[in-house]
């Protein structure tokens, strides 16, 4: 004999933990949604990103207009390199390994110059590099490519055509005052830096930072973590209700 299913009784507490799990499928497959749509926008992101490192390389040979667009674009810059100047940003471990990168200024051919991000060298402090690493000099045509100026985000600094009263050189920078930074070259520095790319005859330090990794991120993941939990709730209550009409709740 067959269990008898019993008719669905409808109750307040059940039409409101009803609406509850419904409200809580809906927001995870919302956000669901929200994670494909930022994981588009990093693909489209990734793409432009892309375009601009297999482009026909940007030569510098003054200070750089507009450089809005011009992030991770392949670049070619002649100068001098002012080894004396050069500066160091802490912090930077390369595979666990404590370091900082070493950024050395570029004098170009009008008289402005730009700082070139040699690469990554190991401290174990995390900030003290070996000081021969500063002896650079001479003329050289360096092949990288365009990055963000340190600290242009964390201040409101002078335009990039003036040149501010020198002040006491600093060169190890734990928190980056672009105004300041500018203010201890003698010359106009771009508003942006070249971040040398890695070379088949590189051996040593510094070592030169490989192109930044254009993947789509975690989001695909984290978009069917979300739409599993709303299948999870719809099951949960799918599965409430059968019990409730077979009689094996009270």
């Amino acid at each position: 004999m067959q269990p008898r299913t019993k008719p669905l009784r409808v109750t307040r507490g059940g039409v409101f933990a009803s609406l509850a799990v419904f409200a809580v499928a809906a927001l995870c497959v919302r956000l669901g949604f929200w994670q494909l749509d930022r994981r588009a926008l990093k693909q489209a992101a990734n793409d432009v990103l892309h375009a601009r490192q297999v482009d026909t390389p940007l030569t510098i040979r003054g200070l750089l207009g507009d450089t809005t667009g011009l992030r991770f674009r392949r670049a070619v810059a002649a100068g001098s390199w002012d080894g004396e100047r050069t500066i160091v940003l802490p912090g930077r471990a390369y595979r666990g390994v404590p370091g900082a990168h070493v950024l050395t200024p570029l004098v170009l051919e009008d008289g402005s110059a730009i700082l070139v991000n040699r690469g990554w060298a190991p401290a174990a402090d995390a900030a003290s590099v070996d000081p021969a690493l500063f002896i650079v000099g001479g003329s050289v045509t360096a092949e990288g490519m365009i990055d963000g100026f340190p600290g242009a985000d964390a201040s409101l600094a002078p335009r990039a055509g003036t040149v501010a009263p020198q002040v006491e050189f600093r060169r190890v920078w734990y928190a980056i005052d672009e105004t300041r930074l500018r203010e201890q070259f003698p010359y106009r520095l771009a508003d942006a830096t070249l971040r040398l790319t890695p070379a088949t005859t590189d051996t040593g330090f510094p070592v030169r930072l490989e192109p930044p990794v254009l993947d789509a991120g975690p989001h695909l993941g984290y978009a069917i973590q979300w739409f599993s939990f709303a299948a999870i709730a719809i099951i949960g209550w799918s599965v409430m209700v059968a019990r409730n009409r077979s009689g094996r709740n009270p």
